[in-house]
């Protein structure tokens, strides 16, 4: 029986595989069994996660199958498990990996064949034989997890303890998980040199308790929110956020705090509130940057004020109704 383990997510989140996992392992007749992370055979890692990213590139270097879990679009070929995960996806996931186990497993008694003497097989069955097997191609990995950057930290979770980042030029930068603030300048544009580049692992430095005593003696604490509305500002360099395109409609639910230190917002913001719009739309209304717009759509889709329009489409069973509707109107 196989082992199967969940790592580098929430605790939470990592309970509720568990139980999608008992349910969708019943469908393999029981093949896996959930164990730790050094004795599975089968890693599924949240690389959306800094601490899973570390875990993938440690898994990778090993002989264990190592499966994605994330909530990115990948294209390329490879195992992988989408989130949120639903139990038909998993039952999935565990079926393809079952089916390619007795090819794995068959690569040892292959071996010992081979090392075998050869003389008592004739020269032409082997041939045969050879020729008759199917050539079956293994399925490429998929490309390593991307560089982590700061807004990889500000997401809940990501970090257990307070932090200090320090950058050249800049005030040291404090992050608390728990009450979700942050300590440093109180200056958005002197924030900006944490939010542009890759931010790695080694640059956080954690803060005892009584060194963050002191610092929040000090004062100055700001929402955690306010560092991700600037990183989603920064982080996209006029690209629209993933899962997004320039062909939808965005506006804003409610009017956004503008910060002084970027009053060409107000004109965008004005569009926005006037109505959906596309990226186009908005910026030619506002006489503002395609660029600028992108960042200002982006950041304020990270703060929840701006929402996309987005019509549902309708049932299969409703359009079917509604075609024998028209049918018998006479309208088609």
């Amino acid at each position: 029986m196989r082992g199967w383990c969940f790592t580098g997510m929430e605790p939470d989140e990592r309970d509720g595989l568990h139980v999608l996992f008992d349910a969708a392992n019943a469908s393999t007749g029981h093949a896996f069994q959930l164990r730790d992370e050094r004795s599975a055979d089968v890693l599924v890692v949240d690389i959306d996660s800094i601490y899973g990213q570390m875990t993938w590139l440690r898994a990778r270097q090993g002989e264990q199958t190592v499966i994605p879990l994330t909530a990115g679009s990948r294209s390329e070929p490879g195992l992988r498990l989408a989130r949120p995960v639903s139990a038909d996806a998993l039952c999935e996931l565990m079926r393809t990996v079952q089916a390619a186990a007795p090819l794995a497993e068959s690569s040892a008694p292959a071996k010992a064949v081979a090392a075998a003497p050869t003389a008592a097989i004739p020269q032409q069955a082997a041939t045969v034989a050879s020729a008759a097997a199917p050539a079956t191609a293994a399925p490429a990995p998929p490309p390593p997890p991307r560089a982590p950057r700061l807004g990889d930290y500000l997401v809940p979770g990501a970090l257990q303890q307070p932090v200090c980042i320090t950058r050249s030029g800049a005030e040291p930068l404090v992050l608390d998980p728990e009450t979700r603030v942050y300590f440093g300048p109180s200056s958005l544009k002197a924030l900006l040199p944490f939010c542009q580049g890759d931010m790695p692992a080694h640059e956080l430095r954690a803060v005892d308790a009584a060194a963050f005593a002191e610092v929040v003696k000090k004062g100055g604490a700001q929402p955690m929110a306010r560092l991700r509305w600037l990183f989603a500002l920064v982080g996209g360099e006029g690209t629209l956020a993933e899962g997004y395109s320039l062909d939808e409609r965005f506006s804003l639910s409610k009017w956004p705090q503008i910060e002084r230190e970027f009053p060409k917002h107000f004109r965008i913001a004005t569009t926005m509130m006037k109505g959906p719009a596309t990226i186009a739309e908005i910026a030619e209304l506002s006489t503002a940057p395609v660029s600028e717009v992108i960042d200002f759509v982006n950041a304020n889709l990270a703060s929840g004020f701006a929402h996309v329009e987005r019509v549902p489409e309708p049932e299969p069973e409703q359009v079917a109704k509604t075609g024998l509707f028209d049918r018998l109107r006479g309208k088609r």
